[in-house]
């Protein structure tokens, strides 16, 4: 045989080879890769993941999968053309020097065109072969899991990130410093309202409520930190706004005392680490018993802009919970989103969910709007996250007509719309009180979610988790779980922050007696989901009382922050630890 036969023969033996790789890859993938979540979702469903641009018309509709393997195919074809195509005899060439070194013009052409030809095909080969173990090999990194547990009656362990075990968070059980002393056994309440951020240089902000020098009533403070939480001072110099409102003339707070007080801040920070702070007041123009307001302030690099009611909820006659219990979130492009509780004219003294957002970095805001038609049962204390589309998702508790207990709730506003969608009950546990939600949002796009309440199994409080894959293309929350079982104590006010590799951190109080406000038994801990023997108890050389845990959201550059309050009574100090994830 020539040696052209023989690499003839060669070339149809590798393209035969490729044929059958390819045919196997495709058939049968799973033993040729180890087959990704998402790769088996896609490769079972090829309307999945379409090519997203529009303007290609119909090849939009066409699976992104399938495209890359018919540009396989059409590369393999032409590689096939190009190294089986024979040399055409030639005729007549010119003179000895042309039929000896083949330099002839047309010769280089062609060859030049048949080794383009060729580089192009392998080209699409490779680039199509490696588009398709996109959905064929697991990623490097790695994934976080859904958090789906047993499920059940809530009582089987909670399923959570494959790994959590191999971190350790015993540095927070030693390790604190005081940020503040404050009078308010509330003051750092409630935790489901983020209190915590830290900005893009490592700096760590702090929200809570005392009363300033020389007075008797509550203004909010943000306390900071810039070396890691050793030292913490007033930011700004003094509280975040002196509202001093008058006390009230007629009519009873809802909770005693005078009025005078600003409750509940809730603090975010933007691209451009301005800061944003939100809480709820009377005020010198509202100064009704009860007539609470939604207020705002930013830090602008140099000082705190004057107070303002955001938007205002008017029609009040004597009624309790107003407006109350805001959160502050910031979506793709700083928009600012502000949720909060509370009742209106149209809701029959009956606190609904709110919303109202500014694009203009709190300079102006748009009109309130409930986010769902109007229920005759109470809706409290909202928490909200959004994802890099700008798309907003909340959770809170409310009753449902014509049932007893309170439900976890869960609405998403869309960006593109900006309309809210139907309101959905995340989990199915009629009967009791289901309270105070914690919601977050992890890298791989999935909602994580605490809350607390007793359920069939378990008369007292225990803290609950649910999450949502937003990625799946009909996403459902997952069957409930109790995070930490096997104690007769209550649990109450979560937090969750999200940890790296997608491990979901959640911190909670646990006490005795009727009422977590007035125990002086409370103990603060902090685990992992799915993790129990990482759960840590928050300890102060201050008291053995302490309660109210609050974190930040993110946690995923591997450092975990934490405050809570510490105290039997007053002066409380508030504290603060924090610890690096390190495999134990």
């Amino acid at each position: 045989m020539s040696g052209k036969s023989k690499l003839s023969s060669f070339r149809w033996a590798a393209a035969l080879v490729a044929t059958i790789v390819g045919a196997w890859l495709v058939l049968s993938p799973s033993s040729v890769f180890r087959l990704h979540l998402v790769g088996n979702s896609i490769l079972k469903d090829g309307s999945t993941l379409a090519l997203p641009w529009a303007w290609l018309g119909s090849l939009s509709t066409i699976p992104l999968f399938y495209l890359l393997l018919l540009g396989w195919v059409l590369g393999l074809f032409v590689a096939i053309g190009v190294f089986s195509k024979r040399r055409p005899k030639r005729q007549n060439e010119p003179d000895d020097e042309l039929r000896l070194t083949g330099k002839g013009p047309g010769r280089r052409h062609k060859s030049h065109l048949r080794t383009l030809t060729a580089l192009l095909a392998v080209a699409m080969i490779v680039l199509a072969v490696s588009g398709m173990t996109i959905f064929l090999v697991p990623p490097t990194t790695s994934n976080p899991g859904q958090g789906h547990g047993p499920g059940g009656q809530g009582n089987g362990g909670s399923g959570g990130q494959s790994g959590a075990t191999s971190y350790s968070l015993a540095g927070l059980s030693s390790s604190q410093s005081p940020v503040d002393q404050i009078s308010d056994s509330k003051g750092l309440g409630y935790s489901g309202q983020r209190k915590m951020a830290v900005d893009s240089t490592g700096n760590i902000y702090l929200a809570y409520r005392k009363a300033p020098p020389g007075l008797s009533q509550d203004e909010i403070y943000v306390a900071v930190s810039k070396d890691n939480g050793k030292t913490w001072t007033d930011f700004g110099g003094g509280p975040v706004a002196i509202v001093n409102v008058l006390p009230v003339v007629s009519g009873v707070t809802q909770d005693g005392g005078t009025g005078t007080d600003q409750r509940v801040p809730s603090i975010a920070i933007d691209s451009k680490n301005q800061i944003h702070v939100v809480w709820y007041g009377r005020d010198q123009v509202y100064t009704g018993a009860n007539e609470r307001q939604i207020k705002y302030a930013k830090w602008n690099g140099a000082a705190w802009s004057p107070w303002i009611n955001i938007s205002p909820v008017l029609g009040y006659s004597s009624s309790t919970y107003w407006q109350e219990h805001p959160i502050i979130v910031i979506a793709k492009n700083d928009v600012l989103h502000v949720l909060w509780e509370g009742s209106d004219s149209g809701s029959a003294g009956v606190q609904q969910i709110k919303h109202s957002m500014s694009t203009d970095a709190g300079t102006t805001w748009t009109g309130w709007e409930n986010i769902s038609p109007i229920d005759s049962q109470g809706q409290s204390r909202p928490d909200a996250v959004t994802d890099q589309n700008g798309n907003l998702y909340a959770a809170w508790y409310g009753g449902v007509s014509g049932q007893t207990g309170t439900r976890i709730k869960y609405a998403r506003w869309d960006a593109g719309s900006t309309t809210w969608g139907q309101t959905q009950i995340v989990a199915g546990i009629g009967g009791f009180n289901q309270k105070h939600v914690s919601l977050a949002i992890d890298k791989s796009n999935t909602l994580r979610l605490v809350w607390d309440g007793p359920d069939n199994n378990n008369s007292n409080s225990l803290v609950k988790y649910s999450s949502l894959n937003l990625s799946l293309s009909t996403p459902a929350w997952s069957t409930w779980t109790n995070v930490n079982t096997g104690t007769q104590l209550n649990q109450s006010d979560p937090t969750l922050s999200i940890g790296p590799a997608g491990i979901v951190l959640v911190a909670w109080q646990e006490w005795t007696g009727s009422d977590s406000l007035t125990a002086i038994n409370v103990s603060a801990f902090i685990m992992m989901i799915g993790a129990a023997p990482s759960k840590t108890q928050l300890s102060s050389s201050f008291s053995s009382n302490n309660k109210w845990p609050v974190m930040a959201e993110d946690s995923s550059g591997g450092i975990v922050r934490i405050g809570w309050l510490s105290g039997q009574g007053a002066p409380y100090t508030i504290c603060y630890g924090q610890t690096s994830l390190k495999v134990s």
